[in-house]
């Protein structure tokens, strides 16, 4: 299951790394918390926001039975395992957290991306392939298609159905303090100043 790698847990911290802005940085070192707000997403995205926005209302929905999600909270903050998989930007800054393993939500880099795209995420390599053959079988020739038109709802039903699998990996690291995949990703809820850390 690729290069297994003990994370940095202590007494059930997990060490997690987020980029954010200055504004948002600002924010909660005067309020102490910060919570996602849709609209920071429709302003980050503009004219294609709509479509990130059905895949963040998708992961929403199904994060929060892992970890119950606060009523401020309109969507996850993404923070990584491994600080290599940050994009910094010029205005942003990059956050050490230590935050309680039990906050996170524990999921690959690959997988999300493929939620982002409207794809499916299969056991294996070959079960995404025999997907594809079958998306080819009805003349399908973006997988995105199957989503976002009405023609396919039992595709698309097995499509949503599979990013159930996004989850897969969150128990197992809770568990064991172990990344089973160097690209792993945590949804919070939430920032918290007390989880801020000197890098």
């Amino acid at each position: 299951m690729g290069t297994e790698a003990r994370m940095d847990c202590q007494h059930n911290q997990i060490t997690l790394y987020t980029a954010q802005t200055d504004e948002v940085v600002r924010n909660l070192l005067e309020q102490g918390r910060h919570y996602v707000k849709l609209e920071y997403i429709i302003r980050k995205y503009e004219e294609v926001a709509a479509v990130f926005l059905q895949a963040y209302a998708w992961y929403t929905e199904n994060a929060q039975r892992i970890v119950p999600k606060p009523a401020q909270a309109e969507s996850a903050v993404w923070s990584f395992c491994d600080v290599r998989y940050l994009e910094n930007h010029p205005g942003s800054q990059i956050l050490k957290l230590s935050v309680p393993i039990e906050n996170a939500v524990f999921f690959r880099m690959s997988d999300w991306n493929k939620v982002l795209n409207l794809r499916y995420i299969g056991e294996s390599a070959a079960e995404e392939a025999q997907f594809a053959e079958k998306l080819a079988r009805y003349g399908v020739r973006y997988e995105g298609d199957v989503y976002t038109t009405p023609f396919y709802p039992h595709l698309k039903k097995e499509l949503k159905d599979s990013w159930q699998r996004l989850f897969r990996y969150d128990q197992q690291v809770k568990a064991t303090g172990v990344s089973p995949y160097p690209d792993m990703q945590a949804g919070l809820w939430y920032l918290d100043r007390q989880w801020l850390q000197e890098t």
